[in-house]
């Protein structure tokens, strides 16, 4: 039986992979993507996703608005510096025209159609799940979990030196999920700075020509591993974080987590900086909900599932 996701995303290279093993996995029924901005802007991710889909011929799969910008309209921090100038690497995608975009009460329409069945996973700034969880109308509660790319926590963060980019993008509306969102799952980069594919793994891919994406894998890993290089020096390839939550909503098995309250700060300096009590005994906050953090992984299981998934034709 296949599994519901809706996804909000912001692609992006780690993202475009994310999107690439939901449409390769035959147990995931992708029914919507949420575009939010965030690695870029907003149109650019539109661009960006709407191409992904055209060459996986998956343009029946609804694109809907989400977010260009924080809940405070402070410009956001766009990172074309890892991503390249559009988005994707060397890609040129802003002349793709989506068909058609809905409109965020898409979103709501999907989550009446499958209820429990449906798990949204976050690979963006949390402002458009924020709205939802603020918006009377909305019938977010009714889903069967979220999973989110998102936090640091007791190791540097990747937008400043505490804060993860998608929690530091806007820490107000991360604040927001975290005090409403139930159940959630946190990804930190204390496992996705981890979770890194090699660079000869994805030749191997590109070089199967199975699967609509093969021509781009390469020349997209290539310019996300050169730019990897000069933030992690020696490293052989480049983290795709986003894509490895994909890989724990078919095989939760190889990941452990630990149950936790999560606080975002949002001021000065500890902007996006996430914060848990992991003392053998939490202080906990009376009313505030308890979250799982995942933070110990199988490496090996993870990265042979990434490249079975990457394998397959589309379904």
């Amino acid at each position: 039986m296949t599994k519901k996701l809706l996804l909000f995303t912001d692609p992006g290279i780690d993202d475009s992979f994310a999107i690439m093993y939901a449409l390769l996995h035959p147990d995931i029924d992708l029914v919507g993507l949420v575009i939010d901005y965030g690695n870029v802007s907003h149109r650019e991710a539109l661009a960006n996703a709407a191409y992904l889909l055209k060459l996986a011929d998956r343009e029946d799969i609804p694109l809907i608005k989400g977010a260009k910008g924080p809940i405070t309209g402070i410009p956001p921090l766009y990172a074309h510096g890892i991503h390249g100038t559009e988005g994707i690497g060397p890609i040129k995608t802003i002349h793709i025209q989506p068909k058609r975009v809905y409109s965020f009460q898409k979103v709501y329409e999907l989550i009446s159609a499958y209820g429990k069945e449906l798990t949204i996973i976050a690979i963006s700034p949390l402002t458009s799940l924020a709205f939802a969880y603020l918006d009377a109308s909305s019938n977010i509660a009714e889903i069967k979990e979220t999973l989110i790319m998102g936090g640091a926590f007791f190791v540097p963060g990747n937008a400043s030196l505490v804060a993860e980019a998608n929690m530091y993008n806007d820490p107000q509306a991360a604040k927001i999920v975290s005090k409403h969102g139930t159940p959630l799952t946190f990804f930190p980069l204390n496992i996705t700075d981890h979770l890194i594919i090699p660079r000869s793994m994805i030749h191997q891919i590109a070089n199967q020509h199975k699967n609509p994406f093969a021509p781009i894998i390469g020349p997209i890993m290539d310019f996300y591993s050169d730019q990897y290089k000069h933030i992690m020096p020696g490293i052989n390839g480049a983290p795709l974080h986003d894509a490895f939550l994909l890989c724990f909503f078919i095989n939760p098995h190889f990941f452990e987590g630990i149950h936790r309250q999560v606080f975002i700060l949002t001021e000065d300096i500890a902007k996006g900086q996430t914060i848990a009590d992991f003392r053998p005994k939490p202080k906990m906050k009376s009313g505030y909900p308890v979250h799982r953090i995942l933070l110990k992984f199988n490496y090996n299981e993870i990265i042979n599932d990434f490249y079975r998934v990457m394998l397959n034709p589309i379904f």
